[in-house]
């Protein structure tokens, strides 16, 4: 017991103290959460540490040569700051695991080790020194000081960084105990950076338990002592004290100042006068200066009583959910100085599965400075969050939120749901019994917490909410449900004219149906009677019979024709059209519409030319349909272009920015009597035309000629059908000046198969 000093007393205390913190982390926090995983390891890195340099100053591990303690101790002091790095970062609830700061650790020590065994190859003139502690130190220690101070700068603006950045005063309370266990941590190391002599090691063993014990302290305890406030009644205590030292000393001079010269004058009396005096006068003057002190200090003084009556008087007859949120949260900010705050409405949905235990859907009405957008979100029923909000009945905190064990399964969407809402704390609000909803409110301007006097007030003020904000919410619902039959209401209105039109369109059908079959059917029972007479007289001659077939075979195409258009709509209309894709030149296509009414052109004198077609690249599409589609434009615009005017038929190749986007634009303009622009989409519905149904004309290309009203709708449905869109343009109608029209078709150059139609399309070549 020879060695028995201070230095190796202190290390072995050191030692079991060290011990026994390892035991309360264990006991608080286990491992469960990696801040308390690092500080464990910390504190029994220190613990070895200490107790393996206090035995071997006993002598009793005689292995524990100084040689070997002179080379844990620097290996320990930079594991020591590598680890107190990675505490720091848990602590922080930085993101990410920070394996580079691990990896620059190993480097470091890995370098250390070459340096020491001079495994590196260095000039004698950089390693000054044989040993760690020796009285010179070279290379090996510089190293080793720089290593130490890289990671305990990265702790320190770590925490700095964090401060800054947090605006929530429970949390800066939280940080700035970090600072204590950085600065009691750092100032361990220097007795060994700076002045190596075994005196001082006490001195160190000190300082890292210090900041041991202040780590610990911030990691264990939830609710940590508020040093702003201790600060600030510190202050308020000394000025005050301060100030009441000097009414004193001022009132006893000015009085013997004054009195001394009288006749008589007595200092016990005027003492004693003036003791009695400044006695009466001591409370109402020292409640004055700590008012004015805390007022200086805190910012606001509020009277709970006053904020109450007012708080009450001025929501009680509110009926609107915005309004009582302004007012609430209004009053509450001018009472204690809230730099923004709302009000959630809460609605319960039962679950609707087996096992589902239902949802809290959360509504937010902005307040005061809580921005135009509070998104809506929903809790579960079995949210560690609802179920603290339905049953504790008392304020919650967003540091609870974020660090209590309790709130340790709150899901990662509903932690940054209410992260987002940079709220200090959520009041909740009850009617009834039940959660109808929450008062979330920011954090105040003068950056202290809400203190325990001031969540009372709040609770109380949500207890006066809860008749307003059940009254509000059963206003608005009844608003809400208000607007839903309105909007019921229009489409109703709408489904009836809908149904209208559909009916007018039957109605339609029939008589163009009827009309568009009659003279075919006309045309056939007559030269079927011509045929039948002429038979029975014996005056059917051959010239006369092929006159008779072959007006019996023109009615019968125009019947097959009529039937086919319709069969093509029904396709159309159950998505079932059928297309057959092959390359095709879009110039080919249209020629071969053109060629169909040359005839008509000339009888009608119409100009037709084709232009920057030959320019375009083949498509994938079906000839017989897009020749169709085509020549039903080609029809529509001969029949609404009057005698002597003009159709071109134009196309241009549009850009891309992905080659499989690829298609091609074609233009079919005429210089006719136009389209209403009421009606630029109406026209492609079916049996629809302009004017009265029953207007006819015997021949197709007749100017405003009738149809069934089935062309244009039929060219919209193959147009779509090859992926592609049609639709048109005009200044209006008119058929004096003929402003004309013009029907835009887009297609693609290849099939896209990422469209949604559902109409079956067989490829069958390229």
């Amino acid at each position: 017991m020879d060695n028995l000093d201070l230095t190796t007393i202190v290390s072995i205390v050191a030692g079991i103290l060290y011990l026994l913190i390892v035991g309360a982390i264990l006991r608080r926090r286990g491992f469960r959460e990696w801040t308390g995983r690092f500080l464990t390891l910390y504190a029994v890195v220190l613990c070895l540490l200490e107790l393996v340099r206090g035995i071997s100053r006993l002598g009793w591990l005689a292995f524990l040569t100084d040689a070997i303690l002179a080379q844990v101790v620097p290996y320990g002091t930079l594991v020591l700051a590598l680890l107190f790095l990675h505490m720091s970062r848990s602590f922080l609830r930085l993101k990410g695991p920070g394996w580079g700061w691990w990896g620059l650790g190993l480097v470091w020590l890995a370098a250390l080790v070459a340096l020491e065994n001079s495994l590196l190859s260095l000039p004698e003139s950089l390693l000054l020194g044989s040993g760690w502690l020796g009285a010179s130190r070279g290379t090996t220690f510089d190293v080793l000081l720089l290593g130490w101070a890289i990671f305990v700068g990265g702790a320190a603006f770590s925490t700095i960084i964090t401060f800054t950045r947090m605006h929530q005063p429970l949390h800066r309370n939280r940080i700035a105990y970090w600072f204590l266990a950085l600065a009691f941590t750092s100032a361990g190391a220097v007795p060994f950076f700076a002045v190596p002599d075994v005196r001082y090691e006490p001195l160190s063993s000190g300082l890292y338990l210090l900041g041991v014990l202040s780590a610990a302290y911030a990691v264990l305890t939830h609710r940590l002592f508020d040093i702003r406030q201790a600060m600030r009644r510190i202050m308020n205590y000394l000025v005050s004290t301060l100030l009441a030292v000097l009414l004193y000393t001022a009132s006893f001079l000015v009085a013997r100042y004054l009195f001394q010269t009288m006749p008589g004058y007595n200092p016990w009396l005027i003492g004693v006068a003036l003791a009695l005096l400044l006695s009466i006068l001591f409370d109402p003057l020292l409640q004055l200066v700590r008012r004015l002190v805390s007022r200086l200090f805190s910012g606001a003084v509020y009277s709970a009583s006053r904020t109450l009556r007012e708080y009450s008087t001025s929501i009680g007859n509110i009926l609107d959910l915005e309004q009582l949120a302004t007012v609430a949260v209004g009053l509450i900010s001018e009472a204690m100085e809230v730099r923004h705050g709302s009000l959630f409405v809460v609605h319960f949905e039962e679950g609707k599965g087996e096992g589902e235990s239902g949802y809290f859907h959360l509504r937010g009405v902005r307040g005061m400075g809580a921005g135009e957008g509070l998104i809506p979100s929903t809790l579960s029923a079995e949210s560690p969050v609802a179920d603290y909000l339905r049953q504790e009945r008392s304020p919650l905190t967003q540091y609870d939120i974020d660090l209590h064990p309790r709130f340790r399964e709150v899901s990662s969407a509903e932690r940054e749901w209410f992260t987002g809402l940079n709220a200090d704390v959520y009041v909740p609000i009850y009617a009834k019994g039940e959660w109808i909803g929450f008062l979330a409110l920011g954090p105040k301007r003068s950056g202290d917490r809400y203190f325990d006097d001031e969540l009372t007030l709040l609770s109380t003020l949500a207890d006066q909410t809860a008749v307003a904000l059940e009254n509000a919410r059963l206003v608005d619902d009844l608003r809400a449900r208000t607007r839903e039959i309105e909007r019921l209401n229009e489409d109703l209105a709408r489904a009836n004219l809908e149904l209208t039109r559909v009916g007018q369109a039957k109605s339609d059908f029939i008589d163009i149906a009827s009309h568009e079959l009659r003279t075919p059917l006309t045309q056939v029972r007559s030269y079927s009677d011509i045929l039948k007479e002429m038979i029975e007289t014996d005056s059917l001659s051959a010239k006369g019979g092929t006159k008779l077939t072959q007006g019996l075979k023109k009615a019968a195409e125009r019947l097959e024709e009529i039937i086919n258009t319709m069969v093509d709509v029904a396709q159309i209309d159950t998505e079932t059209l059928e297309l057959t894709l092959f390359s095709e030149s879009v110039d080919s296509i249209v020629k071969s519409a053109v060629d169909t009414w040359t005839t008509a052109l000339e009888e009608r004198n119409l100009t037709l030319t084709v232009e920057g077609l030959e320019s375009l690249p083949s498509i994938s599409a079906d000839y017989k349909r897009l020749k169709q589609m085509f020549s039903h434009l080609i029809q529509n615009a001969i029949k609404y272009t009057p005698d002597g005017g003009q159709i071109r038929i134009s196309g241009r190749m549009l850009e891309w920015t992905l080659p499989q986007d690829q298609s091609v634009e074609i233009v079919v303009a005429d210089t006719g009597i136009g389209i209403a622009p009421e009606d630029l989409e109406r026209i492609f519905e079916k049996f629809y035309r302009v004017g009265d149904v029953l207007l006819h004309s015997t021949g197709k290309t007749k100017f405003k000629g009738a149809g069934p009203g089935l062309g244009l709708t039929i060219a919209r449905g193959i147009v779509e059908a090859h992926g592609g869109r049609i639709w048109a343009e005009s200044a209006g109608h008119d058929e004096k000046t003929c402003p004309g029209g013009e029907f835009h078709i887009v297609l693609p150059v290849q099939p896209r198969s990422s469209e949604p139609e559902n109409r079956v399309v067989f490829l069958t070549g390229q």
